[in-house]
């Protein structure tokens, strides 16, 4: 007698690639959804480091210790100090030169770290924005444009307004939340604004983290999803 053939029928083999198509359809807007969330939640994360850092350099260096925002270049490597412009691209920590003059000069002032948050303009993966809130989550008026983070020995911390150029003006001890705002770039409407993160520096110096359906009026968030206020960067 002859052996008998043992293997699927051309149904059988339909049914089951059916049944994978049903599956991957289902698994990978899940994925693609859980990337952007870790993506955005990796940037919030890497902040929030920058912010603990800078106020143990300044107390280990004694001296003033700034963090802003930079030009991350297509290697990778920061340049452009503290000029609003750039809002988005990365966030540099640096310590000031003993002349205090708070204005980054490579040859005189030390860079300490730096943290990458959209390589390029034309790379842009997530947005970002900073803003000035009081306990009621509204915006503190004179400081509503103060991205910079200035740490002192003391522990004490201001903020301050950059132009263009990189000069500061007038610096505002903190108070009330610096309210750091992360989302996914390809958020465009409410469902996918989900893909968010919102880190607080309260004016204690400590840093927290807004969990899903936290209370607080500072951890709403109320970015424009449209990006019409966002520049080529990512900064909103």
């Amino acid at each position: 007698m002859g052996s008998r053939q043992k293997g699927f029928t051309l149904i059988e083999l339909m049914v089951t690639i059916a049944i994978m198509a049903i599956m991957a359809a289902i698994a990978i807007p899940n994925f693609a959804e859980w990337v952007a969330k870790r993506r955005v939640a990796s940037v919030a994360e890497k902040v929030a480091s920058q912010i603990r850092f800078a106020r143990a350099e300044a107390a280990r260096l004694n001296k003033p210790v700034y963090l802003c925002p930079v030009q991350i270049k297509t290697d990778g490597k920061p340049d452009q100090y503290c000029k609003s412009t750039y809002a988005g691209s990365g966030y540099a920590v640096w310590a000031d030169s003993p002349e205090y003059d708070q204005k980054y000069e490579r040859s005189k002032d030390e860079s300490l770290r730096t943290v990458v948050m959209n390589k390029a303009k034309d790379q842009i993966k997530v947005r970002y924005q900073i803003r000035n809130v009081g306990f009621d989550g509204k915006d503190i008026k004179a400081e509503k444009d103060a991205k910079i983070l200035a740490f002192f020995p003391d522990g004490s911390i201001k903020r301050y307004i950059a132009d263009s150029s990189g000069n500061m003006g007038v610096g505002y001890p903190v108070g009330g939340f610096t309210k750091f705002t992360f989302t996914d770039n390809e958020a465009k409407d409410k469902e996918t604004g989900e893909r968010r993160a919102v880190t607080l520096l309260v004016s204690g110096g400590q840093v927290s983290f807004c969990a899903n359906g936290d209370s607080r009026p500072a951890c709403k968030y109320d970015v424009d999803l449209t990006g019409a206020t966002c520049n080529e960067y990512g900064g909103c």
